[in-house]
């Protein structure tokens, strides 16, 4: 009788998300509608309608500029509702968030470059010029959530990194049904001082007698137990670690590169892994964050320059010399310090989403 309304609960439950799911999925689909419309509106107006060669009377330009804002609006919308279903059924694709912030630049900075290789740049306080601020507003739309989900998939994926190592992998082989032992531990310890060292194993280990590890040893009770518990058989065993070293036992019939794959598969080892990963990953961030800050004029110095070989190297492809010269993607990252500021925090938030990459993939792909 007392699990009768947990299960209804949870049917509840899953009933809802199932509902959510499929109106996130409904306002993606008219968010998408909405997005092409308005942009397809907005960019005739600013490349084909020939707005800034035309006469119109006040009458007219304000019915033009109420249009681009209705099409402004709709683009926002779009971007809106394509934004929310794709947080909420995507919420743990480490890509979402970046592509999200890559695109708030394209439809900030590159948009107006582009445009400006095909045709000019609208003059201030134009039609035109309004038509264009509508389409660089979407990025005010894609950069925070965009931030947001970089940085929750990022720190979710260091968190779980952190809990499981290797097992959210299902690559372990050696030693994956051993459960943790009361054993005294210590943090980057040697492989018996690590939480799935079994007592009455570690009682006739000669790696533990010998104060080694097992992975520098290439053996160890996870993949060769009976070869580790009979190696003591009949020995004596020396108080001076140096003198039962003799008794490790080694495989000769695997070469390193196998005695190492064996290690990469063993519960023992991704325990050490993980735990390296507990120091390495708060580093990282501290010094990703650290650097950041403490010299974030100079980096910032630094993206603007970058901004601005990147404007004289697009010279040699662009349409319009001419507006390459001006230095349209520098220029754009200068308009306000707001800007610059915005440009600066997402180039770290990559830097810092794609470093606990490196280092994840450097600890538990590459196993160093």
């Amino acid at each position: 009788m007392s699990r009768r309304p947990s299960v209804q609960q949870e049917y509840q439950r899953q009933l809802m998300l199932r509902w959510i799911t499929t109106i996130t999925q409904w306002l993606m689909s008219a968010g998408a509608i909405l997005f092409v419309l308005g942009l397809v509106y907005l960019l005739y107006a600013v490349l084909f309608a020939g707005l800034d060669s035309q006469q119109f009377t006040p009458q007219d330009q304000a019915r033009i500029r109420d249009n681009l804002g209705l099409a402004g609006n709709a683009l926002l919308l779009g971007a809106g509702f394509i934004v929310i279903g794709l947080a909420w059924n995507y919420l743990e694709e480490p890509m979402v968030g970046v592509v999200l912030l890559l695109l708030s630049v394209v439809f900030y900075w590159g948009v107006p470059f582009l445009i400006g290789q095909f045709g000019s740049l609208p003059n201030p306080d134009t039609l035109r010029d309004f038509a264009l601020s509508r389409i660089r507003n979407t990025a005010w739309v894609l950069f925070p959530p965009g931030l947001v989900l970089t940085v929750f998939v990022s720190l979710s994926h260091a968190i779980k990194r952190l809990r499981y190592g290797s097992s959210l992998d299902q690559t372990l082989k050696l030693g994956s049904e051993v459960g943790q032992q009361q054993v005294q531990r210590r943090f980057l310890g040697k492989c018996w001082q690590l939480p799935y060292c079994r007592d009455y194993v570690r009682e006739r280990c000669p790696i533990y007698h010998a104060r080694r590890t097992c992975w520098r040893e290439g053996v160890g009770c996870m993949c060769e137990e009976k070869t580790i518990a009979m190696a003591l058989k009949d020995v004596r065993i020396s108080d001076d670690p140096e003198k039962n070293v003799k008794y490790i036992p080694h495989n000769t019939t695997l070469t390193k590169w196998e005695l190492k794959q064996r290690c990469n598969e063993c519960v023992i080892y991704n325990e050490h892994q993980r735990q390296k990963y507990q120091l390495f990953a708060p580093l990282t961030v501290g010094a990703v964050i650290g650097i950041a800050y403490f010299f974030r004029e100079p980096l910032q110095a630094q993206v603007l320059n970058l901004l601005g070989l990147l404007d004289s190297l697009l010279t040699r492809f662009t349409l319009m010399p001419s507006e390459a010269r001006e230095g349209v993607l520098k220029a754009a990252a200068q308009t306000s310090e707001v800007a610059s500021l915005v440009l600066y925090i997402a180039l770290v938030i990559v830097v810092l989403s794609y470093a606990l990459r490196t280092v994840e993939t450097v600890i538990f792909k590459w196993k160093w």
